[in-house]
């Protein structure tokens, strides 16, 4: 382990703050010699600074290249875009990393979502004053880099299979190059299996046989979508964590928003942002404290006491506070 880790520490939006300082609490409790450095994004740096992702952010991701981050409120319609737009173009945030826990017999599905093209490239205009158009982006090297990294994924993980998910059957040329690109970079993992399936017939695949995935690889609209069904289908977005990664950078996160009705009430599980923890410590080479993690976040799921998400009445508090013991 190094002498000390700099971690920027970004509190967000809503329940953010709460969230941080849950992650924050596990990863000193682990014993890494952590060095925090505070910086602002989302909304709240918005009514603050006129940006929601101010440099002086960016910058300080660039340089430690670690990072713990809570949601952001973003308005919906209006000009005024996420912090997460900036942040994942300006570093090149090209993957989301999303594991769905869906079957209890089974080691997570993990779900690769593309992170900076598709239509998250926000490519819009209005031709006319009644008409909005947006482009849809996909480019050979993205498309190429995704999938590889989906297929590393699936060798370091000991996983079997990696499969597409697409919509090449309407978009020819932006799915039919994503599809086409993923089975050229196959041929290059001839022990992992390659499939492929249409959007629709994942959503519904994964709500009636879950075990037919092993490691999922899509664009960011999709993914967007079978990530928040994975998550209700293992029972609440409380439960999902999310790296988004880059060339050696790495941002933690839980997969779900600011839920700003909770802001403030100690009733957030922080489960789902303990879980980003977990995978950014695994991807920066901590794997004794990554499994020291996750062993206590698998017994506290199972023994625990339920917060208010699954239907029970633990605090935020109540939840790190039994992790914590457990480590």
């Amino acid at each position: 382990m190094p002498d000390h880790l700099t971690i920027v520490r970004i509190a967000g939006d809503g329940v953010g703050p709460e969230l941080v300082a849950a992650g924050s609490t596990v990863i000193e409790a682990l014993g890494v010699p952590v060095r925090w450095l505070d910086a602002m994004a989302g909304y709240g740096a918005f009514e603050r600074y006129g940006t929601t992702a101010p440099e002086a952010t960016i910058a300080a991701l660039r340089q430690h290249r670690i990072a713990i981050k809570g949601p952001f409120r973003t308005p919906s319609g209006g000009k005024i875009r996420s912090g997460n737009h900036y942040l994942r173009r300006e570093l090149d945030l090209y993957a989301a990393l999303r594991p769905l826990p869906l079957l209890d017999t089974r080691p997570p599905v993990l779900l690769v979502r593309e992170n900076v093209e598709d239509l998250y490239a926000a490519v819009e205009w209005m031709p006319t004053p009644d008409v909005a158009q947006a482009i849809k982006t996909a480019s050979r090297a993205g498309c190429e880099r995704i999938v590889r990294y989906g297929f590393d994924l699936a060798r370091k993980h000991g996983r079997a299979r990696v499969t597409l998910v697409h919509k090449a059957n309407n978009l020819k040329l932006t799915e039919g190059m994503f599809l086409a690109t993923a089975r050229e970079v196959s041929q290059r993992y001839p022990d992992i299996e390659f499939t492929d399936m249409l959007a629709d017939t994942a959503a519904s695949t994964m709500v009636l046989d879950p075990g037919a995935f092993d490691v999922i690889v899509t664009s960011h609209t999709i993914g967007d979508i079978l990530s928040n069904l994975g998550a209700a289908l293992a029972g609440s977005l409380g439960l999902v964590g999310s790296l988004d990664s880059g060339d050696s950078i790495y941002v933690a996160e839980a997969s779900h928003g600011s839920a700003d009705e909770l802001a403030g009430t100690g009733q957030v599980n922080p489960v789902a942002f303990v879980r980003g923890v977990s995978l950014l410590l695994g991807a920066i080479g901590l794997e004794d404290e990554r499994q020291r993690l996750d062993l206590a976040l698998d017994t506290w799921c199972r023994n625990g006491p339920r917060t208010l998400d699954l239907g029970g009445t633990a605090r935020t508090s109540d939840a790190v506070d039994g992790i914590r013991s457990l480590l």
